[in-house]
């Protein structure tokens, strides 16, 4: 990971736990929960292209802020559709009902920061493949209730997204 000096802590471009985006592309957590007191987490995010994200989900006890470093980034937030070009920044309030996609013909690289922390280890679990965030909503009903136990843990709930408007 990076190194900690008078309690600061710096990685390198390639530093940070690489795992598998649950919705395709590459992730890395680059600062941890436990790097922060439990305050934030950050992770740097590659969404391919073509990508329409999650399903709208929303999280009862985090902001998620996405800062766009390159690409173009869609996000729903409740009723809003917002296209977010490079320097960029998208901060999702708690409860709010949203969802990131990329269906541009280009990877799009966020930086997403999730306060206060605990995502990463949602990501970690997620990254194993044990549960479907994205794609079209499981029916089978081991698949449903070990999928709600997951996100229930967290505060991550599948959610509609209202009208734009």
């Amino acid at each position: 990971m990076g190194t900690e000096n008078n309690g600061g802590i710096f990685l390198g471009p390639d530093d940070g736990k690489d795992l598998t985006n649950p919705i395709g592309g590459a992730m890395m957590v680059k600062v941890r929960d436990a790097d922060t007191a439990g305050a934030y987490s950050v992770h740097d995010n590659t969404i391919p292209p073509g990508s329409p994200g999650p399903r709208p989900h929303l999280h009862r006890g985090h902001e998620e802020a996405f800062y766009v470093l390159e690409g173009e980034l869609n996000v729903r937030v409740g009723p809003r559709r917002i296209v977010a070009p490079a320097g960029s920044f998208v901060v999702v309030p708690r409860g709010v009902a949203h969802r990131p996609s990329n269906p541009g013909t280009e990877p799009t690289r966020v930086l997403l920061v999730f306060s206060p922390g605990g995502m990463d280890r949602f990501f970690e679990e997620a990254a194993e493949g044990r549960v479907p965030l994205a794609g079209p909503p499981p029916t089978d009903p081991d698949v449903l209730e070990r999928l709600g136990a997951f996100t229930g843990r967290y505060g991550y709930e599948f959610a509609e997204l209202p009208p734009e408007g």
